[in-house]
């Protein structure tokens, strides 16, 4: 970026990342894998994000230094070079991570970094943000200014490995808690909370939403049962994370009105008129804090949300590319009118309006100001289908993502969420997409009244190991109450799974997963013990199951 043989070439580069991002913002999946739809071969669009990477890299790890030296870039150009390429390399890693065509670790700059030093120093810088309260709240361009590799992490974390991310995001919120005094000698909960079994979300709304950002703190969880009865127990933990996953369920639960699912089963915020009211928002605020705890403590849930929806907790819009996963009909539609060869105008008649049904009426909303006066054309086409994913995708459920966001960032700082992509943060949430690997649950469980080498315990490994992948998801939740295996592994499951002695007899393997704990009857033989298991893990109620 020094050598002035090349200062006439960035301009055009400049250009080319512009003009592309624009194509990709009105392109499907299905068009961008399509090379007579594409303009670019995808061989010609890994070979120019490998240059884009490299010259990303260069302007946030060498931005002060770029500035310093006689560079043949001046500042605003730099600043607006940096911007495009970052916007650019999204895109393209979005793509890649919905339908890899790029090849392993092509986006990896760990040739250029040693990694301890940079999770030490990201920290270290990230620690004397927060004491410096002028420059808590940066924005994008300053951070860069401030950091480097807060810069690169804001922006491109892509070009950092996964597991070192979650290192760093593990080693923030081990500081704030340090910050919070959450390691002191006698770390006495500062909440203490009673919750009706049958009425886990409304009590927990009513006892834990005002806490704010007070939900970092320890919360002791006092069950009622469903005859008014206290129910035994003292809460070192595992009560509030059976409290957490109960209130996840009611809320996620599409019938409890506040979230709807995609084909897939990805949710979404429901997008209707009353879920807009001031009392379902402050639902939305309060779960996004709940999820936030979640993310604070470690708690995996058991939940799968929408690209479009996580693209928010990221601060981000979504484009045409992420209707399918909401709308397939209506992005088929969109990419009609597109390819459309006809007269747009008088063939399909419309204009920049979308009508919405609700409990059977009718409202049109307009797309543009005047847009019920505004006809859609071969010209405008192309503004139109933006609009209309626009509106499907990010205003439609607007105030309700804005809710959400404002309880969740109560614990999670932004930068620290920034650090992932979609599909990351659903890891990062709900577990690894993975299969469940029983010889790293073996070595990562503890034993009560068990030894290793038990005939129940070799016969119960035996078992498990023969299991199918949907038996281990179903064995692993039985357990934990979560599906997925953490993401780094079982090693990071907290309590460590456990496998108590529940004396001799017939009775059914039970389990509290509230400290991921399975209390397995010492069976006489093989046979006996995968009959049971099986009973109970496909029988899904678990809690003390006999």
């Amino acid at each position: 970026m020094t050598d002035t043989a090349f200062s006439e070439q960035w301009g055009l580069f400049t250009l080319l990342c512009e003009l592309f991002s624009r194509v990709l913002f009105t392109m499907g999946d299905d068009e961008f894998f399509d090379e007579s739809k594409n303009p670019l071969k995808l061989s010609e669009i890994i070979n120019m994000s490998i240059c884009m990477k490299h010259v990303g890299f260069s302007l946030y790890w060498s931005n002060s230094t770029l500035l310093k030296l006689d560079s043949t870039i001046e500042g605003s150009l730099l600043n607006n070079l940096r911007e495009i390429v970052t916007k650019l390399l999204r895109q393209i890693h979005a793509r890649d991570s919905r339908r890899q065509f790029t090849p392993s670790d092509h986006w990896l700059m760990t040739s250029e970094i040693d990694m301890n030093v940079f999770v030490e120093a990201v920290v270290r810088e990230e620690q004397e943000l927060e004491r410096d309260n002028d420059k808590i709240h940066l924005n994008k361009k300053q951070l860069v200014n401030f950091s480097p590799r807060l810069g690169i992490l804001d922006n491109i974390p892509f070009v950092i490995p996964f597991e070192v991310r979650i290192k760093i995001f593990r080693e923030y919120v081990y500081n704030d808690k340090k910050r919070d005094r959450h390691f002191d000698v006698f770390p006495h909960p500062r909440t203490r909370v009673t919750i009706r079994r049958n009425s886990v979300f409304e009590d927990g709304f009513t006892h834990l939403n005002a806490l704010g950002a007070g939900l970092k703190s320890p919360v002791a969880i006092q069950f009622i049962d469903e005859f008014g009865m206290p129910e035994a127990g003292i809460d070192g933990g595992g009560l509030f994370k059976e409290f957490l996953t109960s209130l996840t369920r009611v809320a996620f639960d599409t019938n409890y009105g506040l979230f709807l699912s995609t084909k897939e089963q990805l949710l979404y915020p429901n997008p209707h008129s009353y879920a807009k009211q001031e009392t379902q928002l402050e639902y939305y605020e309060f779960i996004g804090r709940i999820l936030g705890k979640a993310l604070y403590e470690g708690i995996l849930v058991d939940a799968a949300f929408a690209g479009f929806f996580l693209s928010k907790w990221l601060g981000r819009s979504s484009y045409l590319d992420d209707l399918p996963t909401l709308d397939p009909e209506l992005y088929h539609g969109l990419i009609y009118l597109k390819n459309y060869k006809g007269d747009v105008e008088s063939d399909l008649s419309l204009n920049f309006t979308v009508v919405d049904n609700e409990f059977g009426e009718s409202q049109t909303i307009e797309l543009i100001p005047g847009g019920s006066d505004i006809p859609v054309n071969n010209d405008n086409r192309i503004r139109y289908i933006y609009m209309m994913a626009h509106y499907r995708l990010n205003r439609q459920i607007d105030r309700q993502c804005k809710a959400f966001f404002r309880g969740l960032s109560d614990l999670i700082d932004e930068k620290w969420l920034r650090m992932f992509n979609q599909e990351e943060l659903q890891i990062l949430v709900g577990g690894a997409y993975i299969p469940i690997n029983i010889e790293d649950l073996k070595q990562n469980t503890v034993y009560s009244d068990y030894k290793e080498d038990d005939p129940v315990i070799i016969n119960f490994w035996k078992v498990v190991s023969e299991f199918s992948e949907e038996q281990k998801q179903k064995l692993i939740k039985f357990v934990t109450s979560c599906s997925r295996p953490p993401i780094l592994g079982f090693k990071e499951l907290n309590p460590k799974f456990s496998i108590r002695n529940a004396g001799s007899g017939t009775r059914l393997p039970s389990s509290s997963t509230c400290v991921n704990l399975l209390k397995l009857p010492a069976y006489p033989d093989e046979d006996t013990l995968r009959e049971k298991l099986l009973y109970a893990i496909n029988a899904d109620v678990g809690f003390d199951l006999s």
